[in-house]
């Protein structure tokens, strides 16, 4: 019994997680960049890891929901599989369902280095790296960043995250034409090494500065709600729209000119106004006095005209006026 209600009480804290994670600001992570200039070659494999480990840091701040961004080509195969045919029709995963994002985090390394004494590594390097090895001192790692509004373009934040380690770093001299790309966050022996550390401590930095920015409502969520707004505005607009009396067969039979094209529906009530009209010497009406009445229930909606009954005292004629209330 107290093991079925700690699994109850599991699922309900998960549910309730899950639940506030939906109503987060969505987030995606670039892939890290660095200037080729100060760490040539480094990109292909630090840059991924960095992006990484910022997925995941920032999907633990509860601050953002962080949406998948390195691996779209493996969400969009999986969505092509059911397209094609090789998954049931009933369990197949169809286009339109990613969601968007609010915000982009981008990154760049401006600098990345240690100073002092040389260490080679013999064959550590792989081919076509160039001069790999290690160094004793203090290595220094800076990482400039911006917070971006995807729907506007406008940079919410920008900071830098400046750390330094001392110990052992890695010389990085790489060669144009070579492969490169090895120094990653999976490497054990970068890991371990006061540039590694010094990387780590930069991206715990970034976290904590993003951790503390105050979030706009973002630029998405801002249009999602103005087209819903004018969306809104254009059906009240049409809804009120004002309708004639067209015909009075009875009291219960009441046909006037709006229905199902201002979003009318059986059981609304509409209010009735007694018309009258102010002509000149040659008949044409140069203005209209309408007096509230009472009010009119719809009973038979259809797409340009109604039927209505009336239950107050005075007998409607036709070219009296009804408006939504």
């Amino acid at each position: 019994m107290k093991r079925n209600l700690l699994a109850i009480i599991g699922l309900v804290a998960l549910s309730t997680r899950l639940t506030a994670q939906d109503n987060l600001p969505t987030l995606i992570v670039a892939p890290m960049s660095g200037d080729v200039s100060v760490i040539a070659m480094w990109q292909p494999a630090m840059g991924q890891g960095l992006s990484e480990m910022l997925v995941t840091e920032l999907n633990k701040s509860g601050k953002f929901q962080v949406l998948e961004n390195s691996e779209l080509g493996e969400l969009k195969n999986e969505i092509g599989m059911g397209e094609d045919g090789w998954v049931d029709k009933a369990q197949k995963v169809d286009k339109g369902g990613f969601a968007a994002a609010d915000f982009m985090f981008v990154g760049k390394v401006t600098r990345f280095g240690s100073k002092e004494q040389k260490l080679g590594l013999g064959g550590f390097a792989p081919g076509g790296l160039g001069a790999l090895g290690l160094k004793r001192g203090v290595s220094d790692v800076r990482i400039d960043w911006r917070l971006v509004d995807v729907a506007t373009r406008k940079i919410i934040k920008s900071d830098s995250a400046v750390a330094q380690q001392t110990g052992l770093g890695f010389i990085v001299g790489v060669g144009t034409g070579g492969g490169g790309g090895v120094i990653g966050f999976d490497n054990k022996e970068f890991m371990d090494s006061a540039l590694g550390k010094a990387t780590v401590k930069a991206m715990s930095n970034i976290v904590l500065q993003v951790q503390g920015i105050s979030l706009p409502e973002s630029g998405r969520v801002k249009q999602k709600a103005n087209i819903a707004a004018k969306a809104n505005a254009e059906a009240n607009a049409v809804k009120h729209t004002p309708g004639k009396v067209l015909a009075v067969a009875s009291k219960d039979a009441i046909i006037v000119s709006i229905g199902s094209n201002q979003g009318l529906k059986d059981g609304d009530k509409l209010d009735l106004y007694q018309t009258t009209d102010v002509k000149d010497d040659k008949g044409n009406v140069v203005f209209s006095d309408e007096k509230l009445v009472g009010e009119v229930i719809l009973s038979g909606v259809k797409e340009d005209r109604s039927r209505a009954s009336y239950s107050g005292e005075l007998t409607v004629q036709q070219g009296w006026t009804v408006k939504a209330k």
